[in-house]
């Protein structure tokens, strides 16, 4: 499998861990930032420091950094992802505030979000299968799909709250059985947008994490948490 790129101080190392991912336990991730996801995965809940080698993230093409508690992809890669190294889950949900770095100046096109349920991920467009769900500012919307090696639009919903670069901007995917769920929270006060899905042949296992489609584009305070 050919890996995307993480800055030289958290190179990841895809090989070294990747037979042990299986033997670790699925936890209800209720954590904050990138150390705290980390150390609930690979120490079962301890408070402990994990070596960059061992970050937790398996980069599917980008030019991923981390720092502190963002982590960003200022590749404009046509579905770049960074999963989270877990065992597969079923009913969980996973959220984060995503900000857009930098958009084409004229069309402001492109999206980043978040994905769920996801396997047999390769570099490519739409080359993995599971669920995304994106931010739009070029539309202003925010969309929920699916890919299984080609993309299909679940639904869209138009923005309560404009996005725009810069800000962060409160992004939720949730599965529960068949059923998918997108909160779109602006910063602030302003109202949320919602997507509510039944997908009657649904996906129903596999791993979360971030994704961008033509964007550079960052994530802070990712959590994932049982459903």
């Amino acid at each position: 499998m050919v890996v995307g790129k993480v800055s030289a101080k958290h190179t990841i190392l895809a090989p070294q861990i990747m037979a042990s991912v299986r033997s670790l336990r699925w936890v209800g991730l209720a954590a904050v930032g990138f150390t705290a996801v980390v150390a609930l995965a690979f120490f079962g809940g301890r408070a402990a420091e994990a070596h960059p080698a061992r970050s937790g993230w398996l980069p599917i093409s980008g030019n991923w950094t981390i720092r502190g508690d963002v982590v960003s992809n200022t590749h404009y890669g046509r579905g770049d992802m960074m999963l989270i190294r877990q065992p597969d889950g079923n009913d969980y949900s996973i959220s984060a505030q995503v900000r857009f770095d930098l958009l084409f100046s004229e069309t402001h096109y492109g999206d980043a979000g978040l994905i769920i349920r996801t396997s047999d991920p390769q570099p490519g467009v739409d080359s993995y299968k599971g669920y995304y769900a994106g931010l739009r500012p070029d539309s202003q919307t925010v969309v929920l799909g699916r890919a299984s090696y080609q993309w299909r639009l679940l639904q869209e919903a138009k923005l309560v709250v404009p996005v725009s670069s810069g800000e962060w901007y409160g992004l939720k995917l949730a599965a529960h059985g068949c059923t998918l769920e997108v909160t779109a929270s602006p910063p602030g006060q302003g109202a949320a947008t919602q997507i509510r899905y039944q997908d009657p042949s649904c996906l129903t296992s596999g791993v979360a994490g971030l994704r961008s489609f033509y964007a550079s584009a960052s994530w802070r305070n990712m959590k994932i948490a049982p459903f």
